[in-house]
């Protein structure tokens, strides 16, 4: 054992540390200059927390491709230390991990003192980290690797540990200071900062390059639209899912948040078409080798790969097998998620039991995931005019690493298990690019035009709960509230949370809400529009609990604003927006 594991080991074991302890141990094996410890004691004085931002242009040049790592909280969450994070980081050069792509090493909740210093630096918890969080860096850049760290942009972190809420520029410094090259963003208790999410995350995109270090924003908001409000112009990924969980119910759930309908209007056929280089939706870490089998692992990082979503890995690396190894590690299947055109893919078939999934390449071929959901086995299907070709094509399992040969028109994935799946490259390299799908045009999810927009004409940008029914309720039926019927409207079934673009052209928002008729409980609900996004805060409508027979007109000034939110919160209620419109003079 070297002398730094040798201190390491002696530090950690003892219980109680005072702070000076594990500073002079960081001076002793890094031989830091005293002018370089002054600066880290009063760095607060340095690097004082800005009150005025602007908003930035995010072209720095990073995340290109899907970014590629480790994360600690999956398999560990608080429960980190030195020990752990430095020989995950052995673990991440001797696994081949590291020359596969996986070259960020980020440490999650859990790893800071529970209070400021007094001049209000961060420092890590001196149990775990007595070397200090420079030091814990160092290490990390000495393996070829870099330097993750998480932070939270409200006032406490998810673990109740201390946020970032008017510490931005100096954490970020302080950040710069340690080397942290990505930073984790979460978003506990963001919603009393009361601003705005495209206004906090240009406050930490500012910060960032004030620092003068680049460093990879990515942003963990549990799908609170980051796709539609523009977190792209600050961030460089964005959370679309609730935390993952280590079984398929959670995979299946995290990929169609990303892959489909899940939270956004079924016409856009999931959110492929806001991600891209430098800006990637992200349906959460990797559970791989945390499922209960190998072919549940292989699904999960195929529908991953097929995404074009961030690759953080969540398992144990120190005792990783080799067959969890080896998928982590499939240098073709990686390839699909790191290729340079930065398509994320997109269904073109799901039927509820099976889907099949097409994501066009940079070299003229496309990648096709065909997979079985159903617990019977069976054949699943890809034609080729579903994916922009026809004729005999070349077929290669990626997996496997083989040519399967040509086929005409159309390709069979026999007998499949369940979480049984195929994945394939179809085409000849070198060949014109494969056009991907259109767009959504602007004009069908957002106000354009002077006059009336109902809002059941326009799609939706953003869900969560169920979708909503337009112009009718869950039983088809016309809307109607206290006897009075509706020819427009929105029912939804409560929870829910529907976000529409209003794009700054629409002067009034107006609506009658109330409980639908067909509703046979005695549970109330209650109705509010916000001006934003939810972390916003920024109510510009509150109904109070509405009984059922009772009707509510709304009628607010929306002027410049961008985006509405419109929540329902109840128990089971089946609510109404009814003649929900917009009217822009």
């Amino acid at each position: 054992m070297n002398a730094r594991k040798l201190l390491l080991n002696n530090i950690v074991s003892t219980r109680k540390i005072p702070p000076a302890y594990y500073i002079n141990v960081h001076m002793i094996l890094k031989k830091v200059k005293a002018f370089s410890l002054i600066i880290l004691a009063i760095g607060c004085y340095f690097f004082p927390a800005s009150s005025m931002f602007i908003k930035p242009d995010k072209d720095d040049g990073l995340a290109l491709t899907p970014p590629m790592g480790w994360n600690s909280w999956n398999i560990f969450q608080a429960d980190i230390n030195q020990a752990k994070i430095e020989e995950t980081a052995d673990a991440m050069v001797s696994s081949g991990m590291r020359d596969a792509g996986y070259n960020y090493l980020v440490i999650d909740d859990g790893w800071m003192a529970e209070q400021r210093t007094s001049d209000g630096q961060l420092c890590g918890d001196p149990q775990k980290f007595p070397l200090g969080m420079k030091s814990l860096g160092d290490y990390i850049h000495s393996k070829g690797l870099k330097f993750g760290l998480y932070e939270c942009r409200g006032y406490l972190t998810c673990q109740k540990l201390p946020g970032s809420y008017y510490h931005e520029e100096q954490d970020m410094k302080t950040f710069a200071f340690w080397g942290v090259d990505y930073v984790k963003l979460d978003g506990c208790y963001a919603e009393r900062n009361k601003r705005p999410s495209d206004v906090d995350l240009s406050i930490y995109s500012e910060a960032i390059k004030k620092s003068g270090r680049p460093m990879v924003l990515s942003i963990s908001d549990f799908g609170n639209g980051s796709w539609a409000w523009g977190a792209k112009d600050f961030t460089h990924l964005w959370r679309t899912s609730y935390d993952i969980r280590p079984n398929m119910e959670s995979i299946f759930y995290c990929a169609n948040t990303s892959g489909g309908n899940g939270v956004i209007d079924s016409a856009f056929n999931g959110l492929w078409q806001f991600a891209g280089p430098g800006h990637w939706n992200d349906p959460d870490m990797l559970e791989v080798g945390n499922l209960t089998s190998v072919i549940q692992d292989k699904l999960h990082f195929s529908l991953w790969c097929m995404l074009a979503a961030p690759l953080m890995a969540g398992n144990d690396l120190r005792e990783m097998p080799d067959s969890i190894r080896n998928i982590l590690t499939a240098k073709e299947v990686i390839a699909v998620d790191q290729d340079p055109r930065g398509f994320q893919g997109y269904k073109v078939f799901d039927n509820g039991k099976q889907q099949v999934y097409n994501k066009p390449l940079s070299d003229g071929t496309t990648a096709v995931l065909l997979l079985n959901m159903d617990k019977e086995n069976a054949d699943v299907t890809v034609h080729w005019d579903q994916i922009g070709l026809h004729g005999s094509q070349k077929v290669r399992d990626l997996w496997k690493e083989t040519d399967l040969g040509y086929f005409n028109n159309f390709f069979v994935a026999k007998n499949l298990p369940q979480y049984g799946h195929l994945l394939i490259k179809v085409g000849t390299p070198g060949g014109k690019m494969i056009a991907g799908p259109q767009p959504v045009p602007v004009e069908k999810y957002t106000v354009t035009r002077d006059g009336t927009t109902w809002l059941s004409d326009i799609y939706y940008l953003m869900k969560q709960g169920d979708a909503p029914v337009k112009d009718k309720n869950f039983k088809g039926k016309e809307i109607s509230i206290a006897g009075i019927q509706y020819k427009k409207g929105l029912n939804c079934q409560t929870s829910s949370r529907i976000m529409y673009s209003l794009n700054g052209k629409a002067d009034r928002f107006q609506a009658v809400v109330g409980i639908d008729d067909a509703y046979r409980g005695d549970a109330p609900a209650q109705f509010k529009v916000y001006n934003g996004d939810y972390f916003g805060g920024q109510v510009l409508f509150d109904s109070g609990k509405l009984g059922k027979d009772s009707a509510m007109k709304v009628d607010v000034d929306v002027k410049e604003v961008k985006y509405i939110l419109l929540t329902v919160d109840g128990k089971n209620v089946e609510a109404d927006w009814a003649d929900a419109k917009v009217i822009a003079k």
